[in-house]
């Protein structure tokens, strides 16, 4: 029964739930007014503004979701009357929906906020196309969509009134699950084969991926609502504290982990640190669930217990087999960063209550230089070397192609062509082709699934029934299993034909074909028109994650001189992360694009795998606070330059250019005391081990560079060429 009752919490508090719940709420007080009042096709189309409405919705403010709001009813009312009055006349209607389109999409890269109103708009328009030809008047349309959507956006403002911070919540618990999935793959460093270490890192750097998306996400949540402070939010920014502190210390690393079996001597110690990460795992786990349910949180003693006798351990395998100096370091701040997670976590409930003073000057922003920020970033994404511009031009030529094929043919209930195109088309190979797997897929099961429903011929009351069910069944899997959802829309979709008249019995073929349609025409468009594969993005994805992390560690070596930590401090590691998953994120899409789109596959793979390493060596430094104003010593400042050059030159050959002065790759290994075993002071232990660390890997990243560059010079010599293509 307990376990039951966790079960019911958590599915209540889920944020798709929630969602779905939300717009069935809104449905409901539509559709049964709207089948007592026999108002059949005005409940249909409003119940399309509502869809449409909360596909739409981006999250916000109360005052942002206000101005969103009446955003999106000005494109609603727009692309709905467009629609409208252009349909009868096909040159004009292709025209208008060709630069509709391209604008439309244009906007969208302004910010999340208008990309979800970009494509909301999309989508009215193409339900618009629907019922042009049997609309009574030219308002019909416009005036039922937009009150499907302003009521729906009614609904969400009293539901974001008695919830505000309920989506940050449950992204601070997304945060929370990434971060434990990270530290339980970490688990399997201790030990790790040389050969087994390649793999492990991949994955890190994948899940890292999800941890900076996550972190970043709550970061623009919590800037969205820090206009209007409360107590709950001062407790999740708090919290957000600590999971940017959990990172930091999570994606470290102290060692040369390909090592430890030949350094470490006591497999339980090994054993020792596998089975902590772990614990941490879970630990950081519960605690997203304590965040998702607002419920206090405590951590295990036996986690306690089991990092004192960890500790304990380290100190006796020490005195029985002595380890060297370097090791025995670098594992005594292993396990101090290890436990100082487990103090983070201690506290959390503490600091999660504590009051935090939110500077809100900071968070204020100015309307007008928004706006001519939003100018200049539009104009800056008019050029074919943008993606986004190219991603326009694609979506638009493949809705008008659509709009043609059926035009010309008469295809039955053609608009679906368009529907599968705007959901299917997206702006990656990648993404297209597991959206037109996941559309046929769902499409074919909800066909088939729909079939017991024609055969019954529910009455129009059960028909409401069953799209109201769809519908939350929709929403809750739109943003977490696409497949699922457009199962379920499909159910939608045949019930609201049902009531508007039309047999199910006859679209149920045109339903499947314009689907593979419209599936065709967008994997058409991402393949033959102006496509991005990403090996050619990989080059300069890994310029840029070698400039970030060189000016990581300059803010680093720079507090290590003087003790004051720049400013900036916070902002260039973050940076680094993003650039590092950006980076892991382009090489996990490579693995899905055309076998002959796959190029310097092990080359880029062992590159992507050092950045990450070098990535985790430099935070090793960043993570210690008490270290900063210890770094005197002449020769390691100079060896720290002589790393900076090193990471330049190999940002220069990943640009495809040559040094003038290249580096003697045998000079990175040339570090003063660089094992440690003349250091008896931990803190300079630990400084010369990493800054080793941090050689080796930079010498081998320095090495694949070179070796790169070629291969970018053979593309030619105009570069802008070689990236566009």
């Amino acid at each position: 029964m307990l376990a039951f009752s966790r079960f019911l919490q958590r599915f209540i508090t889920d944020t798709h739930v929630f969602f779905a719940l939300k717009v069935s709420c809104a449905l409901a007080i539509v559709l049964l007014p709207g089948l007592y009042l026999d108002m059949i096709h005005e409940t249909v189309a409003m119940s399309l503004g509502i869809v449409a409405g909360a596909i739409a919705e981006p999250d916000d403010s109360l005052s942002g979701r206000i101005k969103s709001l009446l955003l999106t009813l000005a494109c609603f009312w727009i692309a709905t009357l467009s629609v409208q009055l252009l349909f009868p006349y096909p040159w004009l209607f292709a025209a208008g929906l060709f630069s509709s389109t391209w604008f439309f999409i244009m906007l969208g890269g302004l910010g999340k906020r208008y990309s979800s109103i970009s494509f909301g708009s999309l989508l009215v328009a193409v339900y618009s196309m629907m019922g042009a030809a049997q609309a009574p008047t030219i308002w019909f349309q416009p005036v039922w969509l937009c009150t499907g959507a302003l009521w729906y956006g009614f609904i969400s403002l009293c539901w974001l009134r008695a919830t505000p911070n309920k989506p940050l919540r449950e992204q601070l618990a997304q945060t929370c699950f990434s971060l434990a999935r990270y530290c339980t793959q970490k688990a399997w460093l201790f030990p790790s084969s040389a050969d087994e270490q390649p793999s492990i890192h991949q994955k890190l750097a994948i899940l890292n991926v999800d941890c900076m998306s996550s972190i970043n996400l709550c970061q623009e949540m919590i800037a969205r609502r820090s206009e209007h402070p409360n107590q709950e939010l001062q407790q999740l920014i708090a919290l957000q504290a600590i999971n940017e502190q959990i990172h930091e210390r999570i994606t470290s690393s102290h060692y040369l982990y390909n090592r430890l079996k030949e350094d470490v001597h006591s497999n339980r110690l090994l054993d020792g640190f596998r089975e902590q990460l772990r614990q941490l795992g879970s630990a950081v786990q519960q605690l997203g669930y304590a965040t998702l349910m607002n419920n206090r949180y405590e951590v295990s003693p036996g986690l306690l217990w089991g990092m004192q006798a960890l500790g304990d351990q380290l100190q006796f395998s020490h005195e029985k087999t002595p380890f060297s100096a370097s090791t025995v370091n670098a594992l005594r701040f292993l396990q101090k960063n290890l436990q100082e997670i487990v103090t983070l976590l201690d506290h959390a409930d503490e600091t999660i209550n504590a009051s935090v003073q939110l500077q809100n000057k900071s968070h204020k922003t100015n309307v007008k230089s928004d706006a001519i920020s939003a100018v200049q970033q539009f104009w800056s994404h008019l050029s074919f070397k943008s993606p986004l511009f190219r991603h326009a031009c694609r979506m638009s030529l493949c809705l008008v192609t659509g709009y043609g094929l059926l035009a010309l043919f008469d295809i039955k209930q053609g608009f679906w062509v368009l529907l599968t195109c705007l959901f299917v088309c997206q702006s990656s190979y990648t993404a297209t082709r597991r959206r037109l797997f996941q559309r046929i897929a769902g499409t074919c099961s909800g066909l088939l699934l729909s079939l017991p429903l024609l055969w019954f011929s529910p009455t129009p009351g059960i028909q409401l029934i069953l799209m109201a069910i769809a519908a939350i069944l929709f929403f809750a899997q739109l943003r977490s299993n696409y497949s699922l959802a457009v199962i379920f829309i499909t159910l939608y979709a045949m019930t609201a034909f049902g009531l508007l008249g039309v047999e199910e019995k006859s679209i149920i073929l045109p339903r499947f074909v314009d689907t593979l349609l419209g599936s065709i025409l967008s994997f058409g468009a991402v393949t033959l028109l102006w496509p991005e594969w990403q090996f050619q993005r990989i080059p300069e994805l890994l310029a840029k994650a070698t400039q970030c992390n060189s000016e990581y560690m300059k803010a680093i070596v720079s507090a290590l001189q003087t003790s004051n930590q720049d400013s900036s401090f916070n902002q260039k590691r973050i940076a680094a992360h993003h650039a590092d998953s950006a980076l892991a994120q382009a090489w996990v899409n490579m693995q899905t694009d055309p076998k002959q789109q796959r190029r310097y596959t092990k080359l880029c793979a062992a590159l992507i795998y050092r950045n990450h390493s070098l990535l985790s060596y430099v935070s090793a430094l960043g993570v210690h606070q008490e270290l900063h104003g210890s770094l005197f010593e002449p020769q390691l400042i100079r060896y720290a330059e002589f790393l900076f050059q090193a990471l330049e030159e190999s940002v220069t050959a990943l640009s495809g250019k040559n040094n003038d002065a290249p580096i003697e790759l045998s000079s990175l290994s040339n570090l003063p005391s660089a094992d440690g075993e003349a250091c008896t002071d931990q803190r300079a232990g630990l400084i010369q081990q990493e800054m080793n660390l941090i050689g080796i890997m930079t010498g081998e990243i320095l090495k694949l560079s070179r070796l790169l560059r070629p291969l970018i010079q053979s593309h030619g010599s105009d570069q802008s060429r070689f990236w566009s293509r």
